[in-house]
């Protein structure tokens, strides 16, 4: 083992742990983080909320006293970036920048390793590469786009961006009207593509990180999507009931995340349970799709093929093999 570095919490590189969604990533990343004690950062845009758990597979943890304050503690292992944001709050590749490195550099200072895990593909890449300096949201116009997605539907916004941002369009598909705005916003603010501002000035964060990923044979992987989805259906509809009773309006941006719009409509009789069902794994699959296409695209990822059956000390080994 290498000696304790800044560079290197624990003295050993920050592992980032990627891949699509039910692949299993979470489960392994508490399995090497028990093996090195270390502590895990969620790269997740949709654990991060509160109340959201059954339709995100938060890992269930609690709340736990430590000497840095609150912690969310999962099997023993502390998680950061997990279940702290109000449902009717945005979260950001930016704020999601800036509270990582701030986790990183006490997990420096107190040499613990680290895992970051997670399947939100900008999340991780701006860890990792940095983030372009972009303008402040401006509540204004997030309004004004807002207001047009209601009137004319999302794929109409999509199209506004297609027209000022080709690229940027490629990578967001329309239910995704978070980013679709927020990519509109910066080209009202500055007049230029977001695409093209992501690529200028980044500043890479200075620490060592080993990046895996988990892939599994697409058939497999298929039948353990369509079972997990099955498996969260009654969880959505309920915590969805709870969030709106409480006051949580339909558009808060918690309700962004997969399956939570869908049950908003069939809490509206507006989809039947079979529709709701049938949609929601539609699009979870959608969403692994994309994420495959996103992390394909990173050549420093080193790939560990996932053999039945899934055996979590195996797989950690193999992670922890590596470094």
């Amino acid at each position: 083992m290498t000696a304790l570095s800044p560079r290197r919490p624990g003295g050993l590189p920050v592992i980032v742990l990627v891949g699509p969604t039910g692949s299993g990533k979470t489960d392994v990343a508490l399995a090497v983080a028990k093996k090195i004690s270390a502590e895990v950062i969620s790269a997740d845009s949709r654990q991060v909320y509160r109340d959201l758990n059954a339709g995100t597979a938060k890992p269930t943890g609690n709340w736990s006293p430590r000497p840095q304050g609150p912690r969310y503690v999962v099997q023993g292992v502390v998680h950061h970036l997990l279940d702290h944001v109000s449902p009717t709050d945005a979260y950001t590749a930016g704020r999601f920048n800036r509270e990582a490195m701030a986790v990183l550099e006490d997990l420096s200072r107190r040499r613990v390793p680290a895992v970051v895990v997670g399947g939100t593909g900008l999340y991780v890449r701006s860890l990792v590469r940095g983030l372009a300096p972009l303008p402040e949201g401006d509540l204004g116009l997030r309004k004004k786009f807002a207001e047009r997605a209601d009137r004319e539907g999302r794929e109409a916004l999509h199209q506004d961006l297609v027209r000022v941002d080709p690229l940027a369009a490629q990578a967001i598909p329309p239910n995704n009207i978070q980013r679709v705005i927020r990519a509109l916003e910066v080209h009202s603010l500055t007049g230029r593509p977001l695409s093209e501002l992501q690529k200028e000035g980044t500043l890479p964060a200075p620490l060592d990180f080993i990046w895996f990923g988990l892939r599994w044979d697409p058939s497999l992987y298929q039948n353990r999507i369509k079972q997990r989805c099955q498996n969260m259906v009654g969880g959505i509809l309920m915590e969805t009931n709870v969030l709106l009773a409480k006051g949580v309006p339909a558009t808060a941006p918690a309700f962004q995340s997969l399956g939570y719009r869908e049950a908003i409509l069939h809490c509206a009789g507006r989809l039947t349970r079979e529709e709701f069902e049938n949609e929601f794994l539609k699009q979870t699959r959608f969403y692994a799709k994309r994420q495959l296409t996103w992390f394909r695209g990173e050549p420093a990822i080193q790939w560990i093929d996932i053999l039945p059956p899934f055996s979590l000390p195996e797989i950690a080994g193999n992670v922890l093999s590596h470094l």
